[in-house]
């Protein structure tokens, strides 16, 4: 069960974090620790070592959510520095998919995010600095006596061709410093967040 998106354009970025532990049943008990972190996503930024965006899950009437994610649940983002215009300063990002698997001494959660428009708008076009075929895929596993965390960034390209000429400034200068690896410390702070 490998769902990360085939990388066909733009760029990528991969980050992983391996724990090994004594025994199964002390790296279960962290597995479930990490998972139950990587689910509560408006504490990502609490887990995040440093300065990290604000995530939030929100229904479609821009409602904050007070609980764990689900699938066709829509992320809003807060980075530092300026938003879109159009979608009200943030970026947003839909769970297009989140499975959880157990098989034998095998156990997998995957999680991945996919930019969306705003939820609480009736324009149609992507609110977030990377086009809408971007994810970002967060995997945690358990074999045997070991954990792992991977982050797998997918088909990131700048979303330059809205119908908002100050989101297509914006999400140019945003999305070529993600490009540069600017996104690199938050997906990273995460994973080692989750791996503490």
């Amino acid at each position: 069960m490998n769902k990360i998106p085939t990388q066909k354009m733009g760029k990528s970025f991969d980050y992983s974090k391996e724990l090994i532990f004594d025994d199964e049943t002390q790296a279960f008990a962290r597995y479930r620790i990490i998972v139950q972190k990587l689910l509560n996503v408006n504490e990502w930024d609490a887990i995040a070592d440093g300065i990290s965006a604000k995530f939030a899950i929100v229904n479609p009437k821009n409602e904050h959510e007070n609980r764990r994610v689900r699938k066709n649940d829509y992320i809003r983002i807060d980075i530092p520095g300026p938003g879109t215009p159009s979608a009200h300063g943030y970026d947003w990002v839909k769970v297009t998919e989140l499975d959880q698997y157990e098989h034998h001494h095998k156990r997998k959660t995957f999680i991945s995010l996919q930019p969306s428009p705003d939820p609480s708008s009736l324009e149609d076009h992507t609110a977030h600095f990377f086009k809408k075929y971007a994810s970002s895929n967060l995997m945690v596993r358990q074999e045997e006596n070991k954990v792992i965390i991977n982050y797998a960034g997918r088909n990131e390209v700048k979303n330059t061709d809205t119908d908002h000429i100050l989101d297509n400034v914006r999400n140019f200068l945003v999305g070529i410093t993600a490009q540069l690896g600017a996104s690199y410390p938050q997906w990273k702070a995460l994973v080692d967040g989750l791996a503490k």
